[in-house]
């Protein structure tokens, strides 16, 4: 739904809408800012019953010809084309093309249900359908480009699953990409993240207070103390693992 609508002064003060009750020209406001782009309202009495409004309020609007009503209960606005103009590329159809197709348009631009010509918005609809098919290919193409973007190997991504906190996720590859170059393989890394993970919900450790991946990862390889061999080895009465040819 279209978040504005546009009014002339035209109808709004000509003497036939000025004599109406305050709250039918209350209704009548409220009905147009709900109306599709080609003035139609599906639910004419819900709108009446949120906004306060009378059956009297509807029985008038439609007695002055201010709406015209089809036989399932939806209406259109009948200066619907006075005072709005819609630009091709905002404009979207009416779902009520039945009703629509009943229409004629009068010499002012207004809507009849018995004389004047035939509606005819081939451009409008070619238009919208255009931009449909554009919006989709710029989305596509858009998509296409975040994927080949984040296209990560799928065992960077496996120890990314296992990690704790998900931030700043291509940093952290690069630091992932320097400690696989510096000799420590994947499921090493893997295991580190997994060994962190698991240490942070034991110790329901704030996440403010959880290192990002990349600083897990980083220079001071602080992720060496989660390495699953270290744990073996202190577990091992021989004494500590030597890390030193990893740092």
């Amino acid at each position: 739904m279209a978040q504005k609508r546009m009014f002339t002064m035209k109808v709004i003060d000509s003497d036939a809408f000025l004599d109406m009750p305050m709250s039918a020209q209350c209704l009548y406001f409220h009905l147009n800012m709900r109306a599709d782009d080609d003035g139609f309202v599906g639910n004419p009495k819900r709108i009446m019953r949120s906004v306060g409004g009378r059956d009297d309020d509807l029985r008038i609007l439609i007695a002055k010809r201010f709406i015209l009503t089809f036989e399932d209960g939806v209406i259109v606005i009948k200066h619907w084309r006075m005072h709005n103009c819609i630009s091709q590329n905002r404009y979207h159809e009416t779902q009520y093309t039945d009703e629509k197709s009943q229409l004629l348009i009068k010499d002012n631009n207004s809507y009849s249900l018995t004389h004047g010509t035939p509606i005819n918005d081939t451009k409008l609809v070619k238009a919208q359908s255009g931009a449909a098919v554009l919006e989709d290919k710029d989305i596509n193409e858009e998509s296409t480009k975040k994927t080949k973007r984040n296209d990560y190997p799928d065992d960077f991504e496996e120890f990314w699953a296992e990690y704790p906190k998900k931030a700043d996720k291509g940093m952290a590859y690069k630091k992932y990409q320097a400690r696989i170059k510096s000799g420590f393989s994947p499921e090493e890394l893997r295991q580190a993240a997994r060994n962190y993970r698991m240490e942070c919900e034991r110790e329901h450790k704030n996440p403010q207070y959880i290192k990002h991946a990349k600083t897990f990862l980083g220079d001071a390889t602080p992720f060496v103390d989660y390495l699953e061999r270290k744990q073996t080895a202190e577990n091992n009465s021989t004494g500590k693992a030597d890390f030193s040819q990893y740092l």
